[in-house]
């Protein structure tokens, strides 16, 4: 039923169109205004929010890369041949197919924005979910995920708002209980590395070739270690050694995105492309996960409050 489905939604993209428009929406969860929202927040307005919405995202990405290394489902066309997925999206998509990343980063970004200010703004809560249903939509439109795919990366992101809740909640002003959370946080990241780069894959052949290479697969516990490490690491060394304050004067607040959105830049422009063409597959994907977001929490506030240091003496 769900290969049904696809075919249904191929034959309206193929009479009617708006596979463009759909790529534009499958895009979002990559764009530069899902990066741009929990760091604002964090550097800016407020930490506690900033932080709720990194840990779902990177937590969430390790957790997706693990299921998709544990459950080994092939993507749709595998399963049927008339499913022809979208050129781009079919381009761009990871080796394996359950649940999907697009799904899961979107509700961590958008859901979780509206889960936080669910009580004191509860109208985000429609602009977000269309945002995630869209999101999800899209990568049936495209042809690159099945219901299933969509749905459950949706319904464990949600799951893991009411946990980060708890787990914040208990974390409190303790330092005995953050330093708990952050080693606890590294084994499991050093269980999920290790499980996802040993365990045995699947090595179906199709048409004389293999479906899904177990060496590229493996590959992605590289890309899990680096969500998981970036998120514990930049956390409890920023909470350690800055540990900055979000009210300060509008202007401030201004420098703060501009060196920010500087630095990520250079990394994306710079540095993602030498990593390309000097390290292997396993490093480029462990730093193409890590730095941003290592940067975002650690890096990118060391740097503005020496700026900011310096410009107050």
């Amino acid at each position: 039923m769900d290969l049904d489905y696809l075919i249904f939604l191929q034959e309206i993209r193929n009479d009617w169109g708006g596979e463009s428009f759909f790529s534009l929406v499958s895009g979002l969860p990559k764009s530069a205004l899902t990066a741009a929202l929990p760091a604002v927040l964090f550097w800016c307005i407020n930490k506690h929010a900033g932080i709720f919405l990194l840990f779902n995202a990177q937590c969430g990405r390790m957790i997706n890369e693990l299921l998709k290394g544990t459950f080994c489902v092939y993507r749709p066309w595998f399963k049927d041949a008339a499913l022809i997925p979208s050129g781009d999206a079919m381009a761009q998509a990871s080796e394996y197919s359950f649940p999907s990343g697009h799904a899961q980063f979107t509700t961590a970004i958008y859901g979780g924005f509206a889960f936080f200010y669910r009580k004191i703004l509860p109208w985000l809560m429609i602009p977000c979910a269309l945002i995630v249903l869209a999101v999800a939509f899209s990568r049936n439109f495209l042809g690159v995920h099945t219901p299933q795919d969509v749905l459950f990366a949706i319904i464990y992101s949600v799951g893991l708002f009411f946990a980060a809740e708890k787990i914040f909640s208990w974390i409190g002003k303790d330092d005995d209980r953050k330093f708990i959370f952050f080693i606890g946080g590294l084994a499991t990241v050093a269980v999920v590395f290790l499980w996802l780069y040993f365990k045995p894959y699947p090595e179906d052949v199709l048409n004389g070739k293999v479906i899904v290479d177990p060496l590229t697969a493996r590959a992605d516990a590289f890309d899990a270690l680096g969500f998981g490490l970036a998120f514990f690491l930049g956390w409890f060394l920023e909470q350690k050694f800055i540990n900055f304050k979000t009210k300060i004067p509008p202007k401030d607040k201004l420098w703060r995105i501009i060196i920010g959105f500087a630095i990520l830049g250079v990394i994306a422009v710079a540095v993602y492309p030498l990593l390309k063409l000097f390290v292997s597959l396993e490093a480029y994907k462990f730093f193409k996960a890590f730095l941003p977001f290592f940067s975002i929490l650690f890096i990118i506030p060391l740097v503005f409050t020496q700026v900011e240091k310096k410009f107050k003496h």
